[in-house]
């Protein structure tokens, strides 16, 4: 988050009017500092190992079976979805990979990618709500 604010108090001087709010400006920055955390670490932990880390950072026991319960039902949508797209969210959420990178690794245009993804986040939030 201080990154984020510094970014912003170091590029001040580059917003400009264009009929969105500062305020949209400033969460672009934050949330692209965040993707790029993300992108450093790169992560290889599927859901179900999150969950079991989740557990361990001395969440209680209720909270600890609410994860693994909620991981696995994560785990169990994300099953419905074709291999691909599944590994497209598990790489675009879960890795942190640039759509680029995702339509490199799949061999298909970046658009498509960006449509894999929203179509399976809508498919996963279908899922997720029976």
């Amino acid at each position: 988050m201080q990154e984020a604010f510094v970014k912003i108090w170091r590029n001040a001087d580059r917003y400009s009017v264009t009929g969105h709010s500062p305020m949209t400006w400033l969460i672009t920055i934050a949330r692209n500092s965040a993707i790029d955390g993300l992108r450093k670490r790169r992560p290889t932990e599927d859901v179900a190992a999150l969950a079991d880390t989740l557990a361990g950072t001395g969440i209680t026991g209720e909270d600890s079976a609410v994860a693994k319960s909620e991981a696995a039902r994560i785990s169990g949508c994300l099953g419905e979805l074709e291999p691909d797209r599944r590994g497209a969210v598990r790489g675009a959420y879960l890795e942190g990979r640039s759509y680029a990178e995702l339509a490199a690794i799949y061999d298909v245009p970046l658009n498509t990618v960006r449509t894999w993804l929203r179509r399976s986040l809508i498919r996963l939030r279908e899922c997720l709500s029976r």
